[in-house]
């Protein structure tokens, strides 16, 4: 009997023992994809972020970014709702029907670098119950921002006038605020610029300072005109399959919720405003010339662009939602950030 309650005792020691272990989440792994170029600085800036998390996480989720681009920049999003892999980004004007009211963050001269439009829109955005409406379908992260766009080219750029029947690569708003001044919009994948102005396809690329490395632009543009306060800052969206949401533990949804908001929107977006000194860098080195638009013609081209606020206004409106003030909203939280 001694010998069987010894046994016994050191059973129940051993299953008191493994119990802590088995209580412990399964390590999960997460595939992020990503479809700019590897010379982007988006990868790394990808990879800072997934390194938050997994420090986050105490080593219970690993994260691969994707080096092979999965689906074109409009299909990210559904990579992520349909569980292709677990989180994806891109641009939101590559979902207007999803991400319309983003619009109101790309109004011309609203921010004047990354960090504050995203911050600004992430704010304004969740503050008015929009995740929930427009992304119900997925866990919305957070999102991040370009720095305002200025031009490149591979011709002599100075003035409004020097835009008349340029051919330009623009998206989003680029397009219109490119029509307005004269020049004929050319749309593309961001990654195939570089080859269309090597080949004359097009004469000027709309970017901020960044894709000058990122796009490799100094072999192509030769000028670069800056306009003062910036066109605008395209935002972006991050989000993960609501499958793999659920699948975390609480501790795991913890960990992406610490780096996901507000804190992953100001993050992300920070490593892109520190990328234009390292554009800027590149096209001084390659010789290049750089321009800063007159105040003349800055204040022709925000007159211009006015009408994008007006033209969301009455666009909200029409979708039952209060578009002055609303519009005044995030005008206010843009301020507040500058």
């Amino acid at each position: 009997m001694k010998r069987r309650g010894l046994i016994k005792a050191a059973l129940v020691a051993a299953l008191a023992t493994s119990l802590p272990i088995a209580a412990h989440a399964q390590e999960v792994k997460l595939r992020v994809a990503n479809w700019l170029p590897p010379v982007h600085h988006m990868t790394d800036t990808l990879r800072a972020w997934a390194d938050e998390l997994e420090k986050a996480s105490g080593g219970e989720i690993a994260v691969e970014i994707m080096s092979a681009p999965l689906a074109k920049p409009n299909g990210q999003y559904d990579l992520a709702k349909n569980g292709i892999v677990d989180i994806a980004y891109s641009v939101a004007a590559f979902q207007p029907k999803r991400f319309w009211k983003l619009n109101a963050a790309e109004v011309p001269f609203a921010a004047p670098s990354a960090e504050a439009a995203a911050v600004a829109a992430w704010r304004w955005y969740e503050g008015n119950g929009f995740i929930e409406e427009d992304t119900s379908d997925t866990k919305l992260l957070a999102f991040f921002a370009h720095a305002p766009h200025l031009y490149h080219s591979a011709v002599p750029l100075t003035s409004l006038a020097d835009f008349d029947s340029l051919k330009i690569r623009a998206g989003g708003n680029g397009v219109r605020i490119a029509e307005m001044m004269g020049a004929v919009p050319v749309g593309m994948p961001p990654g195939q610029t570089n080859e269309a102005m090597s080949k004359g396809t097009i004469d000027v690329s709309q970017f901020p300072w960044e894709s000058v490395k990122g796009f490799r632009l100094d072999e192509v543009s030769s000028h670069h005109l800056v306009i003062p306060g910036g066109t605008y800052a395209g935002i972006f969206w991050m989000t993960m399959n609501p499958k793999t949401w659920d699948k975390l533990s609480d501790a795991q949804k913890d960990a992406v919720t610490s780096v996901s908001g507000e804190w992953g929107t100001r993050f992300l977006s920070q490593m892109w405003d520190e990328q234009e000194a390292v554009g800027i860098a590149k096209a001084e080195a390659a010789g290049n010339t750089i321009t800063t638009m007159s105040e003349e013609d800055t204040a022709k081209l925000f007159e211009m662009t006015r009408v994008f606020a007006d033209d969301w206004i009455a666009k909200a409106n029409e979708a039952g939602l209060d578009g002055q003030g609303l519009m005044s909203n995030f005008n206010e939280i843009a301020a507040s950030l500058k």
